[in-house]
């Protein structure tokens, strides 16, 4: 009997541990490759960026790049600044300047603003760019954080064909 026990409870050990590894192991990540056109328009301002995830009920959930010179121009990014801009959240880790004409990489390593890990499933992955003086593109995709992938997102005017890697790792 006391063998038994003590194979019950090395079993459950065992399971254990491998539920943690595996649970470990599903933490999402996204990279987003980003192509800015070079518009050939006067005056050219370089365009404010916002990209962000929501939940499926279009909860924000975290933000992953904010592209904007002065935070007076958030409410510039309307869609963005609807979710999230108004609130008291503190940018300034993820916040940059603007860019030029390019394509850029954003690497989003599974966690909310908090350094929380946000949990697999469907999210909704928004893009907002718009230029002063300007024109505005906004896309919403789904997302599933629990399957790896490549998705393709064709911007209208203000970014071009881009990219979203899935990966669970």
């Amino acid at each position: 009997m006391v063998k038994f026990k003590l194979f019950i409870s090395a079993a459950l050990l065992l399971v254990a541990a491998l539920f943690q590894t595996t649970v470990h192991a599903q933490t999402p990540q996204l990279e987003i490759e980003l192509t800015l056109p070079d518009l050939e328009v006067q005056p050219y301002h370089r365009p404010y960026v916002a990209v962000w995830l929501e939940t499926p009920e279009r909860k924000h959930v975290t933000t992953l790049a904010l592209w904007v010179q002065k935070a007076e121009w958030f409410k510039d990014l309307r869609q963005w600044w609807r979710k999230a801009g108004k609130s008291n959240i503190n940018f300034d880790g993820i916040s940059g300047a603007t860019k030029r004409a390019g394509t850029y990489t954003i690497n989003w390593q599974g966690n909310d603003l908090d350094g929380n890990t946000v949990k697999p499933g469907k999210y909704l992955l928004n893009i907002e760019v718009v230029r002063e003086e300007g024109g505005r593109d906004y896309t919403r995709v789904e997302l599933d954080l629990t399957q790896s992938g490549t998705l393709t997102i064709d911007g209208k005017n203000e970014f071009s064909k881009s990219f979203v890697t899935v990966s669970t790792k």
